[in-house]
């Protein structure tokens, strides 16, 4: 038999027993799914955090104080710059407000510190027009772009030169006992009675001098919902030196972990440190746990297909006892039979490979969609939240958490282990039913049908 005639063969037998054939596909279905799907999608988040994360610099450190009465003055500032494997130390204050776009009042933050020095923290925010603010003008400020392009129906873009005018600027504060306990200003606090309102909130008009590129989702600050002030402004806002937070460049990649030892063993638990590459490390410890499962998952799910395709191709090989006969009473040698179980279990195989690979891109976004509805603590206050699309919530320095946008990594590589998998599985699979059919003896094959 030609290649052509087995493989029209073997498709005919698979038609005339279509409820079995189905069965066994979807069987073979689940390995390739399953591959496709839990790759898909934990690699697209590995990626998603790798990039964000990478965007800020795998040796930046933010330290923020924690609990009341803790600050972090310039004394600090001069005692993390005098440690070793430190390159750049950077105060900042992040201050609340809101601002209104197209009818709509959209929560803010101003970040205040020396713009001048903040590439040397975030290289990959780059100013796309104007130019920044220089740490005496205390009237100019730099928009974040989604400040500066709102993108909201009958908002108005934003340009350099104009002036935009922020409301409750101040610190952002929360009800405790009957009194307001503000934030943002280096642990200062407020008693005074009230709803919740931000204390020291005022109304504040600043001179657009520029307006930085899109960014994205950062972790600590939010560049893109941000107001971009001198520090010298945001002190005066809040009438405080206090630092809202200290950002830590280490020299190295390697520097980090010292460094991060150096700041704990000064402060204990007074500070919380936050390191890029720590956030990486637990990513990258979840993924591989999710890997370790994904292995498991794949290994069980291949030994069922192997067994199903085998138990039906060995039925097949019982039912078409008559069939088997009459080919080899009609001349089929052995080699041909043999080759035709082996071409139905390929068709089989190959049927599968596509139908779980297919199914596998949908359940990765599916499992993108259950990820984008959870978040993941990583320890040390910061955290992860997770969505599919859009930009989510912007992340506050207390909170430390960021938002991943998160498509799943659907490779070439990964449909072709799928494939191979599935056709793997099926021609081996039906090696030892074909090797059956092909030994069986006309005469009894005759007699037993």
């Amino acid at each position: 038999m030609r290649a052509s005639d087995l493989l029209k063969f073997s498709t005919k037998a698979l038609t005339e027993r279509k409820l079995k054939a189905i069965l066994t596909i979807v069987g073979i279905m689940i390995g390739p799914a399953t591959i496709v799907a839990l790759v898909g999608a934990t690699q697209g988040y590995s990626n998603a955090a790798a990039g964000r994360f990478s965007s800020l610099g795998a040796t930046t450190v933010f330290v923020s104080p924690v609990g009341r009465g803790t600050t972090l003055t310039s004394a600090d500032v001069t005692t993390m710059q005098a440690l070793p494997g430190v390159m750049h130390v950077l105060a900042y204050d992040e201050i609340s407000g809101q601002i209104s776009q197209g009818g709509e009042t959209v929560g803010v933050s101003v970040i205040a510190t020396d713009l001048t020095q903040l590439s040397q923290v975030i290289p990959t925010l780059l100013l796309q027009t104007g130019s920044i603010t220089s740490s005496t003008d205390q009237v100019g400020a730099v928009l974040g772009n989604s400040i500066a392009y709102p993108g909201i129906s009958g908002a108005n873009n934003v340009s350099v030169g104009q002036v935009v005018t922020l409301d409750n600027v101040g610190r952002s504060s929360f009800t405790f006992g009957g009194g307001s306990v503000a934030f943002g200003g280096g642990g200062a606090s407020s008693t005074s009675g009230g709803s919740g309102a931000s204390s020291a909130s005022t109304k504040r008009s600043f001179v657009v001098d520029g307006i930085y590129g899109y960014f994205g989702q950062g972790i600590g600050i939010d560049p893109d919902t941000s107001v971009f002030v001198p520090l010298s402004t945001g002190q005066l806002i809040l009438h405080s030196a206090d630092y809202s937070g200290i950002m830590v460049v280490a020299s190295s990649a390697g520097a980090v972990s010292s460094v991060i030892d150096e700041i704990d063993a000064i402060y204990s638990t007074s500070v919380r440190v936050t390191s890029i590459s720590s956030l990486l490390s637990s990513i990258q410890s979840i993924t591989s746990g999710t890997t370790t499962l994904l292995e498991a998952v794949a290994a069980t799910s291949v030994l069922v297909a192997f067994i199903g395709i085998m138990t039906t191709m060995l039925t097949s090989v019982i039912e078409r006892t008559k069939e088997i006969g009459i080919l080899k009473a009609l001349g089929t040698s052995s080699r041909g039979i043999m080759l035709t179980f082996i071409a139905e279990a390929l068709v089989v195989g190959i049927a599968g490979g596509i139908g779980g690979a297919v199914v596998g891109v949908g359940l990765s976004y599916l499992i993108i969609n259950l990820l984008s509805q959870s978040s993941l603590g990583l320890g040390g206050g910061a955290g992860v939240n997770f969505a599919a699309s859009g930009r989510g919530a912007a992340p506050s320095a207390a909170s430390g958490s960021t938002t991943l946008v998160i498509a799943p990594a659907i490779t070439p590589e990964i449909i072709a282990l799928a494939m191979v998998l599935a056709i793997g599985v099926g021609v081996i699979g039906g090696l030892l039913p074909a090797w059956r059919a092909s030994r069986m003896n006309p005469v009894e094959a005759l007699r037993r049908s």
